[in-house]
């Protein structure tokens, strides 16, 4: 009977570790996302934001079925500052040259290298804006990263554009650790806390010093968050 237990624990573990993950957003048959509201933590309320002028400084074509453009930019307050030159505070999409979604925030998003991130993401992106995250032949992810802060992760907010629409799914303090991509895999490591480490690399012995590591997944097209 014990043998039988420890052999049932063991494969309800496997079967547990095998599960995607909760999906993060669904496509429904007209090309339409649904998102997830827990999966989308507000930014910073700051209601003025949405009434400053910006300048778009960068543009991107991508193309998911539909060509779209992808253009950032930053509030023309911030042209003559340093800050405003190594991030961008807003994220704008266009269609056949119409704007069909716009997203804006107070704590900027920094460029993925020659920027202020972390770590230095060109191995996983071809530009420095945003990392492209391939779902199927009609739909595509971007992530992007925010600013880095000392004591809190910093924001990966991830964006699904389809045929026939562009939304916000993801958007939680949570820095990118690695990313394992192959012909039919997609998996990225995220950490949800910062830890402290001493001069050899090694973790020091605080309480909650651990790191929270959740995972995002890419599987038949949806994105699995786990």
């Amino acid at each position: 009977m014990k043998t039988f237990t420890v052999l049932a624990s063991l494969l309800l573990s496997l079967a547990a570790h095998a599960q995607p993950g909760i999906p993060i957003f669904e496509i429904g048959p007209q090309g339409t996302i649904e998102t997830d509201a827990s999966m989308i933590e507000p930014f910073y309320d700051m209601p003025s934001i949405d009434t400053l002028p910006y300048r778009l400084s960068y543009g991107r074509s991508l193309s998911p079925g539909s060509k779209f453009l992808i253009a950032t930019g930053y509030f023309k307050e911030m042209d003559e500052t340093d800050r405003g030159k190594s991030g961008f505070t807003v994220i704008a999409i266009f269609s056949k040259g119409k704007k069909i979604f716009e997203l804006r925030q107070p704590e900027m998003w920094t460029h993925l290298y020659d920027g202020q991130t972390t770590m230095d993401y060109r191995q996983y992106t071809d530009n420095r804006y945003f990392i492209p995250i391939p779902l199927s032949e009609q739909a595509v992810a971007l992530a992007f990263v925010g600013w880095p802060y000392d004591s809190t992760p910093s924001y990966l907010t991830i964006i699904v554009l389809t045929d026939n629409d562009a939304k916000l799914i993801f958007n939680k303090h949570m820095n990118i650790n690695t990313i394992a991509q192959s012909d039919d895999s997609y998996v990225m490591e995220l950490q949800a806390n910062v830890v402290e480490y001493d001069e050899n690399g090694k973790l020091y012995d605080y309480p909650n010093n651990v790191p929270i590591i959740h995972h995002i997944e890419v599987k038949d097209g949806v994105m699995y968050f786990k």
